[in-house]
């Protein structure tokens, strides 16, 4: 079974603009047989309560399915809380396999000019 690439995302101030990201998957010739269907990006705290859902219908965009192309849109006012945050994206492939490929951490931190 494999697991998850792991990124950590630079800390955000607290309601802040985030500026999403850009993603493009490579793979040893499995992986990619079937084109993107679907996109799940979730953001929960330590507790494991969600605090964000991003989804290819609200807030992420997929720029090519076939290659496994996707931009995770920016936020205007970054939403979280302060503290630490766990990410994953799951997706899930047309035909019908859905694992989470890609997980990490993001810290919001406090607006000291508040």
């Amino acid at each position: 079974m494999s697991q998850p690439a792991t990124v950590n995302l630079k800390p955000i101030v607290f309601g802040d603009t985030w500026d999403g990201m850009t993603v493009s998957m490579s793979s040893d010739g499995s992986a990619l047989d079937s084109d993107i269907s679907a996109i799940r990006m979730f953001f929960k705290n330590e507790e494991g309560t969600t605090g964000l859902e991003l989804t290819n219908t609200a807030g992420i965009t997929i720029t090519n399915a076939n290659t496994w192309e996707f931009t995770v849109d920016s936020i205007a006012r970054f939403p979280l809380a302060v503290g630490q945050w766990y990410w994953s994206i799951e997706i899930t492939a047309a035909d019908n396999n859905r694992k989470t490929r890609v997980a990490g951490s993001i810290e919001v931190l406090d607006d000291a000019t508040q």
